[in-house]
């Protein structure tokens, strides 16, 4: 009688320990909440009207009547080209040209390939203002219903960025979307 409650008291122990171990287990693995969803591909973003790619060419640090700036923004309808003068965007010229959804599928994928949406976000350098003073700063955006999904950027100067990807191959996409880019820019210090 005596080995029989001392075994079911053993047994006892033991089950609530194995309860208490589970009991553990399932509380610390959702620590974290769910976890997050994987990133779709930007290809898959294609037919979303609200889905855009755009790249700010800042060009050096000088006075305002020299300084130039150019955005190029890519959505599935349209590709849409800005020229700024001087540090508080105003525009100097502005065009648009028609984008579709098949094409701006084949953009997304080839900015993929280009590693576009690769990058850090440390946010000591979420700013590529100053860096470069001499050359060009090349800030690389997606968005999303409005939102920013990623922002990312580069120099001429090479040195510090948090842009990944293939910097040269990335500018090169983006300016083939605007016919005649080079006449387009022609005289503008960039």
């Amino acid at each position: 009688m005596f080995r029989s409650r001392h075994l079911r008291f053993l047994m006892s122990v033991g089950l609530a320990v194995v309860l208490v171990i589970v009991l553990l287990i399932v509380i610390f693995s959702h620590v974290g909440g769910p976890p997050s969803p994987t990133p779709k591909p930007m290809a898959a973003y294609a037919n979303n009207p609200s889905a855009q790619v755009a790249m700010l060419i800042d060009g050096p640090v000088n006075a305002v009547s020299e300084h130039n700036q150019v955005l190029i923004a890519i959505t599935n309808s349209q590709t849409t080209v800005n020229v700024f003068k001087g540090y508080s965007n105003q525009v100097l010229k502005s065009e648009s040209f028609t984008m579709d959804e098949p094409a701006f599928h084949v953009f997304l994928r080839s900015l993929e390939y280009a590693s576009f949406n690769s990058g850090s976000n440390n946010p000591k350098l979420s700013q590529a203002s100053g860096y470069c003073p001499t050359g060009n700063r090349y800030i690389f955006t997606f968005k999303v219903n409005g939102k920013q999904v990623q922002r990312y950027w580069a120099t001429s100067c090479g040195g510090t960025h948090t842009f990944d990807g293939n910097l040269s191959l990335t500018i090169t996409l983006f300016q083939a979307q605007v016919p005649h880019y080079g006449s387009y820019v022609s005289g503008l210090n960039i």
